[in-house]
């Protein structure tokens, strides 16, 4: 992983403790392997990291199924925002 890649995962690990008002620790979501949803990522707390995300990393992220999934998954949406 490249250094922008893992400040960038770092940052929205930190997005996603923020967004569940601390029940999902940005070390738990930075472990890997796990859906955020599996580890309690509520639809409020999504809600609040796609608005955290847009408005951090100027995108927008579209709130159909596929937009959703890669919300789910913080490797995937890291990813997606490294690739610009």
């Amino acid at each position: 992983m490249t250094e922008n890649a893992t400040a960038t995962r770092d940052r929205l690990a930190t997005l996603v403790e923020e967004a569940s008002d601390g029940a999902i620790a940005a070390a738990e979501a930075r472990a890997g392997g796990v859906r955020l949803s599996a580890l309690g990522l509520t639809s409020l707390a999504r809600m609040r990291l796609i608005d955290a995300v847009e408005s951090e990393y100027g995108v927008e992220i579209d709130l159909g199924a596929r937009g959703f999934q890669l919300v789910d998954d913080l490797d995937a949406l890291t990813a997606h925002l490294v690739a610009g």
